[in-house]
């Protein structure tokens, strides 16, 4: 099985650098957050929203960054602690929030919605946490179709592990109907809700250390833990010929297509 803790530190180094930077600075370009803000970074991973806003100059006047998994916050904490950010840190669910009614301006959440595994509660709860005319800004990944990254990864894995294993990639891409979006959003009562179809360029210098990290060190890691290391490596292989034209025989670069939400509470 594989390491929850490693699971985390693998996260950090390999997906937070050249996924989820790039979409946290795309959310903190739309929201624009000004000083003064109170701040919820919602199922934050391993801090890099919070990071990222720190790294814009913008001073809220509270952040609170909450996510189920222990050990993501002991990474989130300790890359906080080290880079001198001070921010409120709390294990949670995202449909029982640890926070006051009205207690946030703005909140953000990436990569995370399709996870909750009550969605509809989760909203209502966030919704009843928000300030009156307080933001809230989501990106969900679009389908596999759209994502040659993910869509070369589930093939691969499909092929050389099993269907349990790609399936933890389709996970991934599973809440990308605009339409059900939109309803989950206006059903918990936001308004002036928005869906955008949105695709970031991104890359990596050396595709066969992403495919490693991203497919053998991720939440894929225990599927392909009983191969041998000779069928890993063929496993890889394929990823990254099944990426086409977004490898050139040593770096990848592909289009990273999600929905990003936006509403007021």
């Amino acid at each position: 099985m594989s390491d929850p803790a490693r699971f985390a530190d693998r996260y950090e180094t390999t997906l937070v650098p050249v996924i989820f930077t790039p979409w946290a600075q795309e959310m903190l370009a739309r929201t624009a957050p000004h000083d003064g803000l109170r701040i919820l970074d919602l199922a934050c991973g391993t801090g890099i929203v919070t990071t990222s806003l720190a790294a814009s100059g913008a001073k809220p006047a509270h952040i609170t960054a909450l996510d189920h998994n222990a050990d993501m916050l002991s990474v989130a904490q300790a890359k906080a602690k080290a880079l001198g950010i001070e921010a409120d840190w709390r294990q949670a669910d995202a449909a029982a929030l640890p926070l006051d009614e009205a207690s946030i301006d703005l909140a953000i959440c990436q990569q995370a919605l399709q996870f909750f595994p009550d969605k509809p509660a989760a909203l209502a709860e966030l919704k009843r946490v928000m300030a009156p005319g307080g933001r809230v800004a989501f990106c969900v990944q679009r389908e596999l179709a759209v994502n040659p990254m993910l869509n070369a990864q589930a093939t691969a894995l499909d092929r050389h592990v099993g269907t349990a294993a790609g399936d933890a990639v389709r996970a991934i891409c599973s809440l990308h109907d605009p339409a059900l979006l939109y309803d989950l959003f206006a059903d918990a009562g936001f308004e002036n809700v928005t869906v955008e179809s949105v695709s970031l360029a991104l890359s990596h210098p050396d595709g066969r250390a992403f495919a490693a990290g991203a497919m053998g060190g991720m939440h894929t890691g225990d599927k392909l833990s009983p191969i041998t290391d000779a069928d890993r490596q063929r496993c890889f292989d394929d990823f990254l010929t099944e990426l086409g034209d977004c490898f050139d025989g040593q770096a990848i670069a592909f289009p990273h297509v999600s929905h990003v939400i936006t509403a007021q509470a």
